[in-house]
């Protein structure tokens, strides 16, 4: 499996990535630009990532945003929408306002609050198949 973390917060990615390297090839970038362009990049090699992380509250283009432009990505390289990579916000901003736009402009399939809890996070993985 193949995850990919988008958070600003470099305690957080060390977090995130500690818990899935077990389980998982880990990249991590600190904005959603970097993020979109690594995910772009591995779209166009044909190493796609299995699953997205995303932080909401970063500087420049918010996570909302960022998740919003990898679905560009996805829809303008033809994929549908049941091969849509796995999205799952991970953020402190867990109004109904960040939660309900997370799930239903962004795509997501979770929205975990922070501070993350390591058995919610894989046992999300696992409920949509994609840990063993």
């Amino acid at each position: 499996m193949r995850v990919l973390i988008i958070d600003d917060d470099p305690i957080n990615l060390l977090f995130l990535s500690e818990i899935l390297g077990p389980f998982a090839e880990v990249d991590s970038v600190s904005s959603g630009q970097d993020g979109v362009d690594s995910f772009e990049r591995a779209l166009a090699e044909g190493n796609r990532y299995d699953a997205v992380l995303v932080d909401i509250r970063m500087p420049g283009m918010d996570g909302h945003q960022t998740l919003q432009k990898i679905r560009g990505i996805e829809r303008d390289a033809g994929l549908r929408t049941e091969s849509e990579t796995a999205a799952i916000m991970v953020s402190a901003m867990n109004d109904a306002q960040n939660v309900n736009r997370a799930f239903f402009q962004g795509g997501a399939i979770s929205f975990l609050s922070k501070p993350v809890d390591p058995d919610l996070l894989l046992g999300e993985l696992r409920k949509f198949g994609l840990l063993g």
